[in-house]
This record gives structure tokens, sequence and C-alpha cells, in this order.
């Protein structure tokens, strides 16, 4: 169980960005999650992974479950010590994971309200930046579990992600 006290980190938030650049460097959405484990007093990275909807040709790729998936096949069905940090609301397909998997507790940067108003401006036919407006609150609560949310946490940053292009790499990594 994840203790009330729980306080989500900048740094397991930072690595799902850098995981969602990458993903969008390969020609994905810019959409990162990272899988953290509380061992006693520590939290520990188990996984991090960027999108792969548009580079897998299937439109349930989505990183959160494809994280969720990879973790509860080495960890068991159920991941109440783990925390699930995206830097996308999880869709209500991702959320119904997280109630089957029973996560300890969900971390998320912009919303699904953030993806639509964002996809309606400047949604391109190769990047939709649609959304599914159901909450991830409101799955996870429907799912019978008290699952803690941390919701718009670094949103301003998840929110240029939005924005980023393979161009904007640092030069001094490319070498």
């Amino acid at each position: 169980m994840i203790p009330t006290t729980y306080k989500p980190k900048t740094k397991f938030m930072q690595l799902a960005i850098a995981e969602a650049k990458r993903a969008r460097d390969r020609g994905d959405y810019a959409i990162g999650a990272v899988i953290t484990q509380l061992i006693g007093n520590r939290e520990v990275v188990i996984a991090s992974a960027g999108n792969r909807v548009k580079t897998s040709g299937s439109s349930i790729k989505h990183v959160e479950l494809e994280t969720l998936k990879y973790v509860s096949s080495g960890y068991g069905r159920y991941l109440p010590d783990f925390v699930l940090y995206s830097t996308h609301e999880p869709c209500a397909m991702c959320a119904g994971a997280c109630v089957w998997s029973k996560i300890g507790a969900v971390v998320f940067g912009v919303s699904q309200e953030d993806i639509t108003a964002y996809g309606k401006k400047h949604g391109t036919e190769q990047f939709r930046w649609r959304a599914c407006l159901i909450s991830c609150k409101f799955v996870l609560e429907k799912g019978g579990l008290y699952i803690p949310v941390f919701d718009s946490f670094l949103r301003l940053e998840c929110q240029k992600l939005f924005r980023y292009r393979a161009s904007q790499i640092n030069p001094s990594r490319s070498s």
C-alpha cells in the first residue's frame, strides 16, 4: 500500500518526460510513463517507456497499459506498492488497467481536457491528440478501490510536450 503521506517525486516525472521526448524523436506521440515501487523508505524505478501507438500501428499500445503489463508480468497481478507516473492523464482504458492491477497510486501531468483543447487547435492528420473525456479519477472511483491520484504534477513541463519536435534534441547528445 502507498502511505497517505506519499508525495510524488519530480525526478520520476522528469524521467517520464525524457521517455516522451524519445517517443516523439522516433515518430510517436510524446507521451512517457514510469512505474516505481516503494520498498521501505525508498522508491525505485521498475519500468520506463515512451508511447508506441503510431510506431506499432496499434491504437491500443498506450504506454501506461504497456508498462503495467510489463511490470505485472514480473511482479505479479496486483501492484499495490507501485506508482504509475505518466506525462498525460491515463485514458479510460489505461485507468481501467490501473484498477485491475490495483496500482498503488497514479501521478500525471496534463489532463484529458488539456489534451482535447490542444488537439482541437493544433491537431493534424499525423498527430491528432485525441482524448477520451472520462477522467482517470472517475474510472478509478467506479473500480471500487481507493487509488490516490496526483494530477497536474509538473503540468507546465508536460504541456510543452504537445509542441516538442525532434529538432529540439540537445546538440551535445547527438554527437
